[in-house]
């Protein structure tokens, strides 16, 4: 367990550069790691209130997520600024330009990881591949996981499993 999380440690680092998927050993730790962080998230059954006053990215995500309608370019955007820096800020304005250093919150992941699933412009393994580096980025915050919403977080790794399955076939 703790080797498949050094390896993702170092592949984050390197921002997936580079990456050797195809070592059975590496895809054993992953079965075991996220089957591990799955029953450490779901005995964690509270979640703490964020404050969410300053995150206007949480807040944005949020809003689409309980929102059955949503800005698909936004959400884009939001993909995109992941993909490439593996981090979301605080605020960004509506031309995306950052507008402050501090990251945002992990809940913010969780439901931009959902978002992601219902875009019709990105494929299955693109969705996939963001799943995966949300996950990965969410299991290494130890010290954050009463930040989360387990139930939303538990449905994200289930999506995760679920397309990963899909590819197989």
């Amino acid at each position: 367990m703790n080797q498949y999380k050094k390896n993702i440690k170092s592949l984050i680092k390197n921002k997936y550069k580079e990456a050797d998927y195809h070592n059975k050993k590496f895809l054993s730790d992953f079965r075991n790691f996220r089957e591990f962080f799955r029953k450490k998230i779901t005995r964690k059954s509270t979640s703490i209130q964020i404050n969410e006053k300053m995150d206007k990215t949480l807040i944005e995500l949020k809003r689409y997520y309980q929102n059955k309608e949503f800005n698909n370019k936004r959400i884009e955007s939001f993909y995109k600024k992941f993909e490439v820096n593996l981090k979301l800020k605080q605020i960004y304005d509506k031309k995306f330009f950052l507008l402050t250093k501090k990251e945002t919150s992990y809940q913010s992941y969780i439901y931009l990881g959902h978002l992601v699933i219902r875009l019709k412009t990105i494929d299955i393994f693109q969705k996939l591949n963001i799943i995966l580096k949300i996950l990965d980025k969410l299991c290494l915050s130890n010290n954050k996981y009463e930040y989360y919403d387990s139930s939303l977080l538990i449905k994200l790794i289930q999506i995760e499993q679920n397309l990963i399955l899909k590819i197989l076939k």
